[in-house]
């Protein structure tokens, strides 16, 4: 059988180097050793009009992509028989460009120009694939699953911890987007913290971007903390998030927009990397991966929700170790690498046909 050729034009910064989303969604699973005898996946900045099967095309690709730079990729890749492809993880239609400037008209027009020439859609949930199916007919599902080999240990597994009298350590991990999520739940962090001052201790990574939260935090209080400035992207990250951070209680607040209802589960996954028994927002993005009580706790976002489910988690250590081991007994058998990479060929196979 002969290798299929991909060739991947990631989204990048100033600096050129891959987002982790572009990591964790295409670069990784692509060229995983399970998929090295039927996929000859390249990436980088440019297509030069090589001979591919494909050339995927990850979110906004550069920041001075334009509708003259997707046609002409389109059009070479066209000539030697290949086919285009869109990939994205988010709703970026439902975002307000009052709220969020970047986004402006002109990107909009892009994103609709992207979603409706493309060959086919590679999106991470089912609610993406519906929110698009107006604008593409060929859309290709693929959850996100983590590599094992970015993992201390080689998979993720609950930490054997005994607390012995030191503080429980609740921790939320996201980028700054996730201000307002993380603000839904500040009135339930403040009044466990007020009852459990002495048991608890908050860290934070990323997720405060605005000065208001930051001094909400700071006031929590809560600690936050950074990997090395060489350790920041994806690859090097993950080792060290795995390697280096120990909570026991892992937040996923998310408060239900039309953005948020395509978000993809991809803390459940981080948190289990860690062995944290973690809380997650009820909503679209959990329902089909958190099973309530046996992989995590599910709360509706208000705070007497999120402060009952803090509370019997912070005080029942055997709860938070069943939580963690059945989640990550879940994400080892079907949400690493190693056991669904194959899914990514057969979502190309879909979309190539």
């Amino acid at each position: 059988m002969n290798r299929r050729k991909i060739h991947i034009l990631y989204e990048h910064a100033s600096d050129l180097h891959p987002f982790s989303s572009a990591y964790i969604r295409l670069l990784r699973p692509l060229r995983h050793p399970a998929l090295a005898a039927s996929l000859d996946a390249t990436w980088g900045l440019t297509y030069n009009g090589q001979e591919v099967d494909a050339v995927i095309i990850d979110r906004f690709w550069r920041s001075d992509i334009s509708l003259d730079k997707v046609r002409n990729v389109r059009e070479q890749v066209h000539q030697v028989g290949g086919r285009l492809i869109f990939a994205l993880d988010d709703d970026f239609l439902s975002l307000s460009t009052v709220q969020h400037p970047w986004f402006a008209e002109t990107y909009r027009q892009l994103l609709r120009y992207m979603l409706e020439v493309a060959d086919g859609l590679l999106v991470t949930t089912a609610a993406l694939a519906d929110r698009f199916a107006a604008f593409n007919r060929k859309i290709a599902v693929v959850p996100n699953a983590l590599d094992e080999g970015l993992l201390a240990g080689g998979k993720p597994s609950p930490l054997d911890t005994s607390f012995g009298g030191r503080r429980v350590v609740v921790g939320h991990m996201g980028t700054p987007s996730h201000d307002d999520d993380l603000m839904m739940i500040l009135p339930a962090l403040q009044r466990v913290w007020q009852k459990y001052s002495g048991a608890v201790e908050f860290q934070i990574i990323g997720g405060a971007g605005r000065t208001e939260t930051l001094e909400a935090l700071a006031e929590l209080p809560a600690r936050v903390i950074s990997p090395p400035p060489e350790e920041v992207e994806y690859p090097l990250f993950m080792l060290w998030f795995s390697s280096r951070i120990s909570w026991d209680i892992a937040l996923a607040p998310l408060r239900d927009t039309p953005f948020n209802r395509c978000k993809s589960d991809i803390k459940f996954l981080d948190y289990t990397a860690i062995g944290a028994a973690g809380i997650y927002s009820r909503g679209p993005a959990y329902d089909s991966s958190v099973r309530h009580m046996q992989t995590g706790w599910v709360a509706d976002n208000d705070m007497n929700a999120w402060s009952e489910a803090l509370e019997e988690l912070l005080c029942d250590h055997d709860l938070r170790r069943r939580l963690a081991a059945n989640a990550s007994r879940h994400v080892c058998s079907e949400r690493i690498l190693a056991r669904s990479a194959h899914r990514w060929l057969e979502a190309l196979d879909y979309l190539l046909t």
